[in-house]
């Protein structure tokens, strides 16, 4: 005889779309955590043995905020979105579309619409990486986390990416001044 308890009074929690759930779990830690963004770095098909951008989540300041219905759209997904916002963009500049608005929805990003950490994180969308090559290589060549604080004052050998973020850091403090 199985005993169970009262029966329960919430109601079920709806779990997202198979693809979305690994964003989910992305956009729930970086914000348990207060990261600006999370990227994560993954093996493709295409080009065996490098890594390229698999998933991210942008959890930093907006310059623009564009939504079509924000009546629609609770907290937590209005965050979701400014991601999906950013890789959109990307993909429509990688494809050469000029006329970014004409061919995409109101809520759709231009270049002008992004703040400094939103094109750094936009950037990082066309990195590659071999195994051994800047901090995302060396994990996956040595099977250990690489955690980075303070990216504009990382040495541009051990990371790549350290002069966009030295650029963007000291933009934003001339425009400061």
């Amino acid at each position: 005889m199985a005993l169970s308890g009262p029966p329960s009074r919430e109601e079920p929690r709806v779990l997202p779309p198979p693809g979305k759930q690994f964003s989910n779990q992305l956009a729930a830690t970086v914000k348990s955590i207060n990261w600006t963004y999370a990227i994560f770095w993954s093996t493709t098909s295409s080009l065996p043995g490098v890594l390229t951008w698999k998933e991210g989540f942008y959890n930093g300041e907006i310059k623009t905020r564009k939504i079509t219905n924000s009546t629609d759209l609770a907290g937590d997904q209005l965050v979701l979105q400014r991601s999906e916002q950013l890789r959109e963009l990307y993909e429509s500049l990688l494809s050469g579309e000029c006329d970014h608005q004409a061919r995409r929805p109101a809520a759709s990003l231009s270049p002008e619409d992004l703040g400094d950490a939103e094109w750094y994180y936009t950037v990082c969308m066309t990195y590659a990486f071999r195994p051994g090559q800047g901090l995302p290589g060396k994990s996956f060549a040595s099977n250990e986390h690489v955690w980075l604080c303070n990216a504009q004052f990382a040495d541009s050998k051990t990371f790549h990416r350290a002069l966009l973020a030295k650029v963007l850091i000291i933009e934003r403090t001339e425009i400061g001044n």
